[in-house]
């Protein structure tokens, strides 16, 4: 029996780009108004010359249609779609983007009279957005956001989402080196690493007639050269003028595409039908995905919580840069004492002049430094490190507001009219606290506790607190990754092993910059901790949160980036945890399995799992690395 395969809930790239050719085909239309479309989402009439009227659908997160006739409009506009009114009546298209297999539709206007052009930009992945940009700022915006890299905005620069590398470009060896670098099956592989997405994948696997459950990178050489052949001619059935087709079963919409579906057509009792367009299709289709409106009172809690978590992200930010202040004043102040004979030549070349200001900026083993002329540099020292002890005890304010309002974000929702996900084990217990639960951790499958700082100052509390003798540090090989300590077992415990090891150097390259990165593996190294120190060789800094090791390195290579997200039975209590699949497997259960993906959909990953796992978002985010998540059912 075949699978039943994966259901299609937005638009993929191949969709986009068939919407994208049916705009083109189009020609000089003109923009003659805007509207609003029931249950979310706004239209554009376009009148076209020679063809007469067509209609722009388009539903942010969801899909696009070019339609003869779209949906009935309301009577009222929303603010949305007065903008769009306002700033593209009358506009004519110009030119519509090439995708690039993104999920973004880029439409160039131009009005008479006006000489500067606009570009719609509607965006498909994640919740989606809609934004009219002129002149590189953006002039409307359905949905205001703010990342740490991109602002939207009225007002702001425009800044494009980030892209990742277009599929269908790639060339037989560059699609051969991704595969060989997966540690994945075929399937994931081809959805994640190739930026296929799950449907397409299927499709590029029906017609191939491979495996999706076997290993990738072993067969690379064998699949490169066929899976290059089968995205051009997948490629080529969308043509300059898409045709859809539906997929029905048992009288239901299931799918629709640009092409004809093999992961359809290998269905028992699953009937395709043709349409003049894709856009037909896709109008079929999508909509009946769309969710129910929600009520007033689930408005309202969402709105409450989205201030609490703008709150929290503030918060963050603010406590982020007063560490960072503190950190950096340190660091200051220790280059004057490692570099105390440069700061006084400094000081007494600098007394020859008795214009010279009262502070003075030297260069202390790559430090920007300000001294005080009138006195020795130890005392400019010792300013830094009280203005550091001053900054940290705001520092500690700012901690105990954002703990607070993290509290409140934890709370679980008020009791509402429709069912709600039952809790999911532990996730509101009150548990006895252990002295690791400070730090990231977890259990290895051989039982060991393993720990690792959050950040540099949780870095070097690790290691100078809890790094004894018989315990083993270990790192990522990757710049700034988190010091990990494995801690010996108690007196009578079997001794761990270089299972729990490799188990610790996997866990600990998940939390580095491998991991947004997007690698598919990577290598660590334990020691000993006779071979960890802060004492640097003569002359040289030791940043916080940074150690030096002696001697030799045990390095550990081929480390895959995967974490398993479940649940643990500790010492008799239910814990959610972030580890090695192993180490979850042994010792509880598995619920989720983690690699990286595209941190444009992280918030819509986070939504999906809050809801299907039952926790709350900030107890989720504790335990999951920065970046982006492709997320398997266990």
């Amino acid at each position: 029996m075949v699978a039943l395969p994966t259901p299609k809930d937005r638009f993929t790239a191949l969709d986009t780009l068939a919407v994208v050719r049916e705009l083109r085909a189009l020609g000089p239309a003109r923009v003659d108004k805007a509207f609003d479309v029931p249950g979310g989402g706004w239209s554009l009439v376009l009148r076209v010359p020679g063809e007469g009227r067509r209609e722009l659908v388009l539903v942010p997160g969801r899909y696009a249609s070019l339609l003869e006739k779209g949906p009935d409009h309301p009577d009222e506009l929303s603010p949305v779609a007065r903008e769009l009114r306002r700033l593209l009546t009358g506009a004519t298209l110009r030119g519509v983007a090439e995708p690039g297999g993104e999920r973004l539709i880029e439409l160039t206007l131009s009005r008479a009279g006006v000489p500067a052009e606009v570009t719609l930009v509607f965006e498909i992945f994640g919740t989606g957005n809609l934004l009219i940009v002129g002149d590189g700022k953006i002039l409307a915006v359905a949905y205001p956001r703010r990342w740490a890299h991109r602002t939207v905005r009225v007002g702001a620069e425009y800044a494009p989402p980030p892209r990742r590398s277009d599929p269908w470009t790639l060339g037989i060896s560059e699609i051969e080196a991704e595969l060989a670098r997966s540690r994945t099956d075929l399937a994931s592989t081809l959805a994640a690493r190739l930026s296929l997405g799950g449907p397409i994948a299927e499709e590029l696997i029906a017609r191939g007639g491979w495996n999706p459950a076997e290993a990738t990178a072993p067969h690379a050489g064998r699949l490169a050269s066929r899976l290059h052949a089968e995205l051009a001619r997948l490629l080529s059935e969308i043509g300059e003028r898409p045709t859809g087709f539906v997929y029905l079963r048992e009288g239901v919409a299931v799918d629709a595409t640009p092409y004809s579906s093999r992961r359809w057509q290998e269905v028992l009792g699953t009937e395709e039908t043709p349409r003049p367009t894709f856009s037909a299709a896709a109008i079929e289709y999508f909509p009946s995905l769309t969710a129910p409106a929600p009520t007033a009172e689930e408005l309202e809690a969402t709105r409450a919580r989205q201030s609490l978590e703008r709150l929290v992200d503030q918060q963050r930010h603010a406590a982020n840069e007063l560490d960072e202040t503190v950190a950096a004043l340190k660091r200051k102040a220790e280059a004057i004492y490692a570099h105390y004979a440069e700061a006084e030549a400094a000081l007494e070349s600098s007394r020859s002049d008795p214009d010279a200001a009262a502070e003075l900026t030297v260069d202390l083993g790559g430090e920007e430094v300000t001294i005080h002329r009138d006195r020795p540099p130890r005392a400019s020292a010792q300013a830094l490190f009280e203005e550091a002890k001053r900054v940290q005890s705001k520092l500690a304010g700012a901690r105990a507001a954002l703990e607070e309002t993290e509290r409140r974000l934890a709370l679980p929702p008020e009791p509402r009219s429709r069912s709600t996900p039952v809790a999911a084990p532990g996730a509101n217990v009150r548990h006895r606290a252990h002295w690791f639960e400070r730090y990231r951790w977890f259990v290895s499958s051989e039982g060991g506790i393993v720990v690792a700082g959050r950040d540099a100052s949780s870095n070097d509390l690790v290691v100078k607190r809890h790094l004894k003798e018989g315990d083993v540090y270990v790192h990522a090989d990757v710049h700034g990754a988190a010091s990990v300590v494995v801690k010996h077992p108690p007196p009578g415990s079997p001794e761990l092993t270089e299972v729990t090891y490799r188990e610790a150097g996997q866990w600990g390259l998940a939390f580095s910059k491998a991991w947004r990165a997007g690698h598919a593996s990577g290598a660590a190294f334990w020691v000993t901790p006779d071979q960890v120190s802060k004492s640097s060789e003569s002359g040289e800094f030791v940043a916080r949160g940074a150690w030096v090791i002696r001697g030799t390195k045990q390095v550990m290579r081929d480390l895959p980036l995967e974490l398993a997200l479940g649940t643990i039975d500790y010492e008799g209590e239910v814990r959610w945890t972030a580890a090695p699949p192993e180490a979850v497997r042994r010792r509880g259960d598995t619920r989720f399995l983690l690699t990286p993906g595209d941190e444009r959909d992280r918030s819509d990953r986070e939504v999906e799992l809050v809801r299907e796992l039952g926790i709350p978002r900030p107890l989720l985010q504790s335990l999951l690395p920065a970046g982006g998540l492709t997320v398997r059912r266990a």
